[in-house]
């Protein structure tokens, strides 16, 4: 698939020409340059993708899941052909250094492997200690058409981890990628195609959310409807859903805290806490948000940050020697320099970076200078808010349980870091620290093989594992009586 010029959607394992539909521009944020654009769907577009969901769906569910792992299989190897291809798009259409999205690509051919895995493991249960002629089994079977939201940060990883264990299941799927990274989805589904996947089973639709969404969440096929994004695009779609009690899986916003004890190997809390940081150019969930270090250790941790931060090479992603491209969009820079300059005048002092780096080489993209921020106090917005760019702010603290009780106080819970040689202090910070996901002495990213999900207000449901395999299924109880001839006791009349 080329990524210049103008695509369509993908229904009934076609590329529909856009015809006389509005289109999308895709831009590069590195320079402003044009990738390529997309057809822009409308509701009539998300309808019909529901309707084409609803009608494959009885025969995937059909084939059963070892035919449907051999499918994930074989995409997974089409992926994995296709990896440079695909991994130049998603740093055309988003930013990432190459680096990066060669090593998305990997884990997004990962995610088919893995869910495919489970094509022979998934079991139900029979209820044991039943009389005599009579069975209960409770059994999985797939919720039916699931709707999938994806976010531009991750265009890969995140659409395949949604699409695995859906179709896995013998659900079908309707996908409704970010406006900014189509392309890489409409990619991803041809794969998918040329792996032997049926019609319909999965279509894409791309177009704006709030006139795409409704349409998808509303449809009385809707059965399902997993996102990644904001907190506030996950409480629009609790609305959305509501009235149709479509269940929902919301991988939302988070403000991942760093914990540094003084006994801690600086230089490598250093190293993972930068990375951490300033990976995908701070565009993570999962990303380092607040920084808590000891007191005791806090000035000569700030310098060693301080140095590696500076160390930090920025440009095009495409281009060689660059450890963080840009952000994904000029809106988005501008959003994190007023983050900055809010923070400031709440008494941040600027440690390293603090702005767009300088030179005409800078000037058409979306680049900000991986930004350090120390003198932080709780009240300041910069230790509150999400923050979706590469800004650190660094706090100090006395105590272990004053690092984790200010941990703990935020309205997000999705990952955290630890750093400690106690072990005694770490299982303490495991044990109380009230986070989905804790690192500790590591950073990610997360393995299929945990269940990434959130507390409070990064989330509902999860992915990864057997459990992220069952939110797209529903277990059915089926009770038999198995007796000739039948008899109850309790049936009217009642026996005197």
């Amino acid at each position: 698939m080329p990524a210049s010029g103008t695509h369509g959607l993908f229904l009934d394992n076609a590329i529909v020409p856009p015809g006389d539909r509005p289109t999308l521009d895709v831009v590069d944020p590195a320079d402003g340059s044009p990738v390529g654009k997309v057809a822009r769907g409308s509701r009539d577009d998300a309808r019909a993708a529901m309707d084409s969901c609803a009608a494959a769906q009885p025969k995937w569910e059909a084939v059963g899941a070892a035919a449907r792992a051999k499918i994930l299989l074989r995409a997974a190897e089409g992926l994995r052909a296709r990896k440079e291809e695909l991994a130049r798009l998603v740093t055309r259409e988003m930013g990432k250094v190459l680096y990066e999205s060669r090593s998305e690509v990997d884990g997004a051919a990962d995610n088919f492997d893995y869910y495919a895995a489970f094509a022979r493991t998934l079991s139900g249960e029979e209820v044991a200690g039943l009389p005599a002629g009579e069975t209960v089994r409770l059994v999985w079977v797939p919720r039916g058409v699931v709707v999938g939201i994806t976010p531009w940060n991750f265009p890969a990883a995140t659409v395949t981890r949604k699409i695995a264990p859906a179709l896995l299941g013998g659900n079908t799927l309707v996908l409704k990628p970010s406006s900014n990274t189509p392309l890489s989805s409409l990619l991803i589904a041809e794969v998918l195609r040329d792996a032997g996947l049926p019609p319909g089973v999965l279509n894409v639709v791309p177009g704006a959310g709030a006139e795409v969404g409704p349409a998808l969440l509303q449809h009385p096929a809707c059965s399902t409807v997993t996102l990644t994004g904001s907190t506030a695009s996950g409480v629009e779609v609790l609305r959305q859903a509501a009235p149709g009690v479509v269940k929902c899986l919301l991988e939302l916003g988070g403000k991942a805290p760093v914990l540094v004890h003084r006994d801690a190997d600086l230089d490598w809390a250093a190293r993972a806490t930068v990375w951490a940081r300033y990976w995908n150019a701070g565009q993570a969930c999962i990303a380092a948000e607040r920084c808590y270090v000891d007191r005791a250790v806090a000035e000569p941790f700030r310098q060693k940050v301080a140095a590696l931060v500076a160390r930090l090479r920025v440009g095009p992603g495409l281009g060689g020697g660059v450890d963080m491209g840009p952000l994904y969009s000029l809106s988005a820079r501008d959003s994190v320099a007023k983050d900055v300059v809010a923070a400031v005048d709440g008494g941040a002092k600027v440690v390293v970076g603090g702005g767009p780096p300088k030179g005409a080489a800078y000037e058409r993209g979306a680049y900000y200078l991986p930004t350090v921020l120390g003198e932080v106090e709780d009240g300041n917005p910069v230790a509150r808010e999400e923050v979706f760019g590469p800004v650190l702010p660094l706090l100090t603290y006395r105590d272990w349980d004053e690092a984790i009780r200010r941990a703990n106080e935020s309205r997000y819970g999705l990952s955290s870091y630890v750093f400690t040689r106690d072990l005694a202090l770490a299982e303490k910070a495991i044990r109380e620290i009230r986070f989905g996901e804790t690192y500790v002495n590591r950073v990610g990213p997360e393995s299929p093989q945990g269940y990434h999900a959130g507390f409070r207000q990064s989330g509902l449901g999860g992915e990864g594992t057997v459990w992220g395999v069952r939110d797209y299924l529903q277990l059915k109880t089926v009770y038999v009586d198995w007796k000739d001839p039948h008899a109850a006791d309790y049936f009217l009349p009642y026996p005197d």
